[in-house]
């Protein structure tokens, strides 16, 4: 490279536009990797949230069928196998078992779910999922009571204890055409993969790391029509 310095004097001003021209690639190296690292934190965030988005909807749909199923499984049990008759000493164990088949059904098929605390010597779900049943046939006396070995709260859950009926069929319609249905409630606590807490104007703000989905699902009983009794159906 040919020396653009004069002998024994100062640079020349072709020398110095060189060192100019490289300081200028330096600062703009410099500049860019100041705004990738201001960038950087948004775009996790950003990709992080769509992850969570997608975790969230999927185990939404996972819930949703999870309840759903529940209740199929209790509506099909008291179809095939009718509660003795009131005043049994066996009756209110029977309501107790159905619970705690249907709960059992729920626990089972939200095993996949994180934070499920599935227990497999029993089918129990000890801390979560929380579950509650109810069969509307006029006459289940645990109507939406917490069951043995099952969550029945939490701290996100708002619709669990909602008022509970064991009442059938829609309250206008004559006795002898109203339906028997089994009702699932189930509350989960979904984690996100970050924990984040951000002030907004206005007194409001945006807050992840605990997200509670609750799912509510009927199955009508399938009786044969007129059948509609604590004998026959």
């Amino acid at each position: 490279m040919r020396d653009t310095r004069t002998l024994g004097g100062p640079p020349s001003r072709h020398h110095y536009r060189l060192i100019k021209a490289g300081w200028i690639r330096s600062s703009a190296r410099g500049q860019s990797l100041v705004e990738f690292a201001l960038v950087l934190p948004m775009l996790l965030v950003l990709l992080l949230g769509v992850a969570d988005f997608a975790r969230v909807f999927t185990s939404g749909i996972a819930l949703e069928a999870t309840t759903r199923d529940a209740a199929e499984v209790g509506a099909v049990q008291r179809r095939n196998n009718v509660p003795p008759p009131l005043g049994d000493p066996s009756f209110a164990a029977y309501y107790d078992n159905l619970h705690q088949l249907v709960a059992q059904a729920a626990c089972r098929e939200a095993r996949p779910l994180p934070n499920t605390t599935f227990q497999e010597s029993d089918s129990s779900c000890p801390t979560m999922p929380a579950i509650r049943v109810c069969v509307h046939d006029d006459q289940d006396p645990v109507c939406g009571n917490p069951i043995s070995g099952f969550a029945s709260s939490g701290a996100g859950c708002q619709h669990l204890d909602d008022p509970w009926s064991n009442a059938s069929g829609d309250a206008q319609a004559p006795p002898e055409t109203a339906s028997y249905a089994v009702e699932v409630r189930i509350c989960y606590q979904f984690t996100t993969l970050f924990d984040l807490h951000v002030a907004l104007p206005m007194n409001t703000g945006l807050s992840l790391g605990e997200v509670w989905l609750e799912r509510t699902r009927y199955f009508v009983i399938d009786c044969q029509p007129g059948a509609v009794s604590s004998t026959s159906c």
